[in-house]
C-alpha cells in the first residue's frame, strides 16, 4: 500500500470509533447482588464481542455459585480473591488467587468468588457481551464514589425478591442451582457463611 492510499484508509475511520481511554474511576459502575463493579469495556466498545469489568470486593463479599455458556477469566490486581470451583466428582475446592494470578472458568463451569479475607481484593473479569446484559439487567448504576449499603439480615421479602431473580436469571442464559432452593433467606445466609 502506498503512502497516499495508508492515508485515505485513515481518514475514513470516523472519530467514534476511535481509541478510548478510561481512567481508574471511569467506566459506568452498577450494584448487583451486595457488589459493585464497573465496566471498562463494554459490548459497544468491542463490536458486542466481549466486556471487561473491575470488581473491588470487600471482606466477607461475593457472588453464589452460578454458570453461563460463555467463559469468564478473572485476573486478580490487589488483595486475594478466593474461587470456588466443583471437581469432577461434584466436590467444592476452593482457590486462592493473588496480585497477577488469572482463573478462567470455562463455558457452563460452575463457579463462584468470595473475598474471604480482612482485606479488600480488586479483580479484572473479562466475558462474552451477554454477561454485560445479564448483570445490566439485575444492577443499578450507582455513583463510584458513593458507600456501600451498611449491612444488615434481608428481610423476608427482599430475600424472596433475591430468590425470584435467581430464578429470572436462566432468561439471560445464567444458572444459579440455588434458585430451586424454597426460601430466599436461606440462600442468603448460606452466602454469608461461604463469605466467611
Amino acid at each position: 500500500m502506498h503512502e497516499h492510499e495508508t492515508q485515505q484508509s485513515v481518514q475514513a475511520i470516523s472519530a467514534s470509533y476511535g481509541v478510548k481511554k478510561l481512567g481508574a474511576k471511569d467506566g459506568r459502575t452498577v450494584e448487583v447482588g451486595g457488589v459493585r463493579l464497573t465496566w471498562k469495556a463494554r459490548g459497544v466498545d468491542t463490536g458486542f464481542a466481549n466486556s471487561i469489568y473491575e470488581m473491588d470486593l470487600p471482606p466477607g463479599k461475593g457472588i453464589p455459585i452460578h454458570s453461563h455458556p460463555y467463559a469468564e477469566v478473572f485476573y486478580v490486581t490487589i488483595g486475594y480473591t478466593d474461587f470456588l470451583r466443583i471437581d469432577e466428582r461434584g466436590q467444592e475446592e476452593w482457590v486462592r488467587c493473588g496480585p497477577g494470578e488469572t482463573l478462567i472458568a470455562p463455558a457452563n463451569a460452575l463457579h463462584a468468588f468470595h473475598n474471604r479475607t480482612d482485606e479488600p481484593t480488586r479483580f479484572l473479569s473479562s466475558s462474552g457481551y451477554y454477561h454485560e446484559v445479564s448483570l445490566e439487567r439485575y444492577g443499578q448504576a450507582v455513583d463510584i464514589n458513593s458507600p456501600l449499603s451498611p449491612e444488615k439480615e434481608p428481610t423476608e421479602a427482599e430475600a424472596e425478591q433475591y430468590l425470584e431473580v435467581l430464578k429470572d436469571a436462566m432468561s439471560v442464559q445464567m444458572y444459579f442451582p440455588q434458585s430451586k432452593a424454597e426460601s430466599g433467606l436461606a440462600i442468603l445466609r448460606e452466602l454469608a457463611k461461604r463469605n466467611t
